[in-house]
């Protein structure tokens, strides 16, 4: 029998993703109406959908899952997800999406090679198969099905990558300040959101415990934001 594949040393991939679906359940309801003024196109929730499922694709390149296992320096994975993202969604929403999905774990915006050069990236991380520019998936990705990993996710390139970096950099850059604005307030309330789901679906995990000599750390974060989510569940269930 194979091993899983895995989203950290301890946590299968696929668990990880049907909690996050399962936290993003609970949490639209509360943002449907400031998503509705704030982003107002069509099939957002289902847009919304898409980003939850394949915000992580990156970590079912070969390189992730052989790095996963030793704890080393784990590649970058967040910008394979948003290339996918901006190649499958409607224009008007692939790139608030995108651009939040390849910032995910970066939090660093434009000044993070996840935006300024992920092509580049994916080559020094060694996650391209140098004969075809074609990422370098792992091959249990087959037991995933087409619902985790379609079947457009297997010719995802460099060019891709390059392609949504240019583009992002266009949409955020590219137009007058109040439109800027707009656009940068669109990315971060779904930026927020995916934070809210993916963290609140890996609060147990080992590397979000408590860290008494370190005030500052994540588990900080991780343990407000999952003070939230168990608000808003109280708050339904009543």
């Amino acid at each position: 029998m194979m091993n899983p594949l895995l989203s950290s040393p301890d946590e299968e991939y696929i668990k990880h993703i049907k909690r996050v679906k399962e936290q993003f359940d609970i949490i639209y309801p509360v943002f449907e109406s400031n998503l509705a003024r704030i982003l107002p196109f069509e099939n957002i929730q289902d847009a919304l959908c898409k980003m939850i499922v394949f915000h992580d694709l990156g970590k079912l390149t070969k390189r992730w899952q052989e790095r996963v296992i030793t704890n080393s320096r784990n590649p970058a994975h967040a910008p394979i997800g948003g290339a996918y993202l901006y190649k499958i969604l409607p224009k008007e929403l692939r790139e608030p999406i995108s651009f939040a999905v390849a910032i995910h774990h970066s939090d660093r915006g434009l000044l993070g090679d996840n935006i300024e050069k992920p092509d580049v990236q994916a080559i020094n991380d060694r996650i391209v198969d140098y004969s075809t520019n074609i990422i370098n998936w792992d091959e249990r990705v087959e037991v995933l099905g087409d619902e985790y990993f379609p079947q457009e996710v297997r010719n995802l390139n460099i060019t891709d990558l390059k392609e949504m970096a240019r583009g992002l950099r266009l949409w955020s850059r590219g137009c007058g300040l109040i439109e800027q604005h707009t656009r940068r307030i669109q990315m971060s309330l779904v930026h927020h959101i995916l934070k809210l789901c993916d963290i609140s679906a890996a609060s147990e995990r080992e590397e979000y415990r408590k860290e008494p000599d370190n005030p500052f750390g994540g588990w900080l974060m991780v343990k407000k934001i999952k003070e939230y989510m168990d608000s808003v569940k109280e708050r339904i269930a009543e």
